[in-house]
């Protein structure tokens, strides 16, 4: 039988010790061309190959003791933020590695991908000595990208909690708030909360009062000019 068929369903269900460090590779990951294997395999960790599907990935890493995954940007930017925090506990128990389509780290694309849960984020192009600080790096608990943009992320982050605590915002209205400003529609708050459109729509009405009395910014494009914009 050919590895790769072994890689994608019997090393799932074999009983044999558990290694202490597991990369899952999602699909065709490629660093300069070449398979990922050597570049696990030089930082430490035991390879276990899987499509680029949601289920057989998440189903492997809740059986076996894996503590890195390695997936493409498009694959992870089709996974619900809410999946991939519950998947790896808010990148406490696993962490996420996103592999960008691009030659070079842009701002924009790393931003959303830590934002959707990501650990860290290299392109095709990371040296096998760069991916062995990554994975370390990424094992100890940091996340690795480039400074600035995590430093835009956390100035974000600093001035959300600060008009949570001048506006009194609710946990639900400060979480949807967080999903709004990232361009999220309804529908797709609606699916990471577990809540229903209209009642989205019904946070987002509060939120627009609340925000408008504080004389702040409303969320969402266009939704400067009625709360009804910002509740569509």
């Amino acid at each position: 039988m050919p590895g790769a068929n072994v890689n994608k369903t019997q090393v799932a269900e074999r009983s044999d010790p558990q290694p202490e460090y597991a990369a899952v590779l999602c699909g065709d990951v490629l660093f300069h061309g070449k398979q990922l294997d050597l570049f696990c395999k030089e930082a430490g960790l035991t390879c276990i190959r899987c499509s680029e599907d949601w289920d057989q990935m998440s189903s492997i890493c809740r059986r076996l003791n894996v503590s890195i995954v390695v997936a493409r940007q498009r694959f992870l930017e089709h996974v619900l933020s809410a999946d991939l925090l519950r998947l790896t506990d808010y990148g406490k128990t696993i962490r996420v590695l996103a592999l960008l389509e691009s030659d070079t780290v842009e701002a924009a694309s790393a931003a959303k991908l830590l934002r959707l849960g990501c650990r860290g984020v290299v392109t095709q192009r990371v040296s096998t000595k760069t991916f062995k600080k990554v994975a370390r790096a990424m094992l100890a608990g940091e996340i690795w990208a480039p400074r600035a943009v995590v430093s835009d992320l956390l100035a974000d982050l600093l001035r959300g909690a600060a008009v949570k605590a001048q506006s009194g915002l609710t946990p639900q209205e400060a979480r949807i708030l967080e999903l709004a400003s990232q361009g999220r529609k309804n529908s797709e708050i609606g699916e990471a909360l577990f809540i229903s459109t209209e009642t989205v729509r019904w946070h987002k009405r509060r939120l627009n009062r609340k925000l408008r009395s504080l004389n702040r910014l409303p969320m969402g494009k266009g939704a400067s000019h009625a709360p009804e914009t910002a509740a569509s």
